[in-house]
């Protein structure tokens, strides 16, 4: 039969059975997912445990009591360059306790920096490890930066220190060059920085045809603010832009994923601005080079022609009088073949003007015998249809008013008409029509 006990009662037996059983401290391996610190200097953290997919699989609650998170806290920033945040994994030792009101948790009394420095940098391996089985780890590396790369995309915050350094030092640079930056903002540390710098490499890439390189830059800072530049998605957006990326990110002894698949790494925003500059000045020695080079090389080919010139001149006069007998042959040759040319063009055109005259005399004669002809028929036909010779075959002409009548329409009853016979004419009046 179950025994009656207060809610209380259950979490006191349950905190004394967690006390008696686990009575030694415990070095745990977690992530931590939520950290805050209270106005008494308590920390209180969220620890998981997610397996190889992600998924979290623990969770647990840890305390660091403020007189332990004072001595703690800045050991491990110190030892590891990072802050201790959310997002990070820490080995720390801890005792299991049971609260009747707080429930299961765990008290931290001592964190590992050296675990977590092995976890980066592991990260970091792995990163790399990916980009090098994906085959592109070394594609920005492959680029070829111009020879004069003065047009420069910049990636940094407009109000870091290592931009205005940056900036300074290709503005007054002692030869003289002229280098046109412009400046795309985005955040250079935290969570959102990545995804705020692979935001200004796509606004790059949408005008890339404008810019020679990219240039990814930052102050110093404590090393924790690198952790951005250890970042899959930012690594492979480098690696496969279409312009050198250089990268100066402000910290002589730690090294980032960046530094590995960028065109160019250097330490600090004034060391990017060195080694532009030092590539023009290289450019600039080659192209004297190459000047020198051709300068001896027209000389060369100067030299070369006078001599050739100087051998024409002395040919000239002989090469010239020969030149003019030969043409004054060929001369005296053509105008025989177009004197001949012109005497058979004559007189073939006079035998056509004589063949045409004479088919012409025909053809007029043939043409004046037709005509006669037509002419004769017509007026034979003319005769032929003559009134005269109409009414002399017995046939007789109406008239009304002077003009023939060729239609019975065109009289009426009592109409007064004119008969005309061959041999005289009638006057008569119309009846019965």
């Amino acid at each position: 039969m179950a025994e009656n006990i207060t809610l209380y009662e259950l979490n006191n037996m349950l905190s004394i059975v967690v006390g008696n059983a686990f009575q030694k401290q415990y070095k745990v391996a977690a992530e931590i997912s939520e950290l805050r610190v209270n106005s008494s200097g308590h920390c209180y953290m969220e620890l998981v445990e997610k397996d190889d997919q992600g998924n979290t699989v623990a969770k647990a609650r840890a305390n660091i009591w403020a007189a332990t998170f004072r001595k703690l806290q800045p050991f491990f920033e110190y030892s590891t360059g990072i802050t201790l945040k959310a997002g990070i994994k820490i080995l720390i030792t801890v005792k299991v306790s049971f609260d009747p009101l707080y429930h299961y948790s765990l008290t931290v009394w001592d964190i590992d920096p050296a675990y977590t420095i092995g976890d980066m940098a592991m990260r970091r391996t792995q990163i790399l490890n990916r980009l090098s089985e994906e085959g592109v780890i070394n594609d920005n590396k492959s680029l070829t930066l111009s020879a004069i790369p003065q047009k420069i995309a910049v990636i940094s915050s407009a109000t870091a220190a290592g931009f205005g350094d940056f900036c300074n030092q290709i503005e007054n640079n002692s030869q003289g060059y002229v280098f046109y930056p412009i400046l795309f903002k985005a955040l250079m540390q935290g969570e959102q920085s990545a995804e705020s710098i692979i935001a200004a490499l796509n606004r790059i890439y949408d005008n890339a045809n404008m810019f020679d390189c990219v240039v990814i830059i930052r102050g110093g800072g404590a090393t924790s603010e690198l952790n951005c530049f250890d970042d899959y998605e930012l690594a492979l957006n480098i690696t496969q832009f279409p312009l050198p990326v250089i990268v100066g990110i402000g910290h002589e002894r730690d090294t980032t994923v960046l530094d590995y698949v960028a065109y160019k790494s250097v330490k600090t925003p004034t060391a990017v601005a060195e080694f532009l500059i030092s590539s023009i000045v290289s450019s600039d020695g080659y192209i004297n080079e190459l000047s020198g080079e051709i300068i001896d090389r027209i000389k060369n080919l100067l030299n070369d022609a006078k001599l050739k010139l100087s051998t024409i001149e002395n040919k000239a006069p002989a090469l010239i009088t020969n030149k003019l007998e030969r043409e004054k042959g060929l001369l005296s040759q053509r105008q025989s073949r177009v004197v001949m040319e012109l005497q058979r063009k004559v007189s073939n055109e006079r035998i056509k003007v004589a063949t045409s005259f004479a088919t012409l005399k025909s053809n007029f004669q043939r043409s004046i015998e037709r005509e006669e002809n037509r002419i004769t028929n017509i007026a034979t036909n003319i005769d032929l249809l003559s009134p005269d010779k109409i009414l002399k075959r017995g046939y007789s002409i109406s008239v009304k008013d002077g003009y023939p009548i060729k239609s019975v329409t065109e009289v009426k009853e009592n109409d007064n008409i004119k008969v005309i016979f061959t041999d005289g004419e009638i006057d008569a009046v119309v009846k019965n029509l």
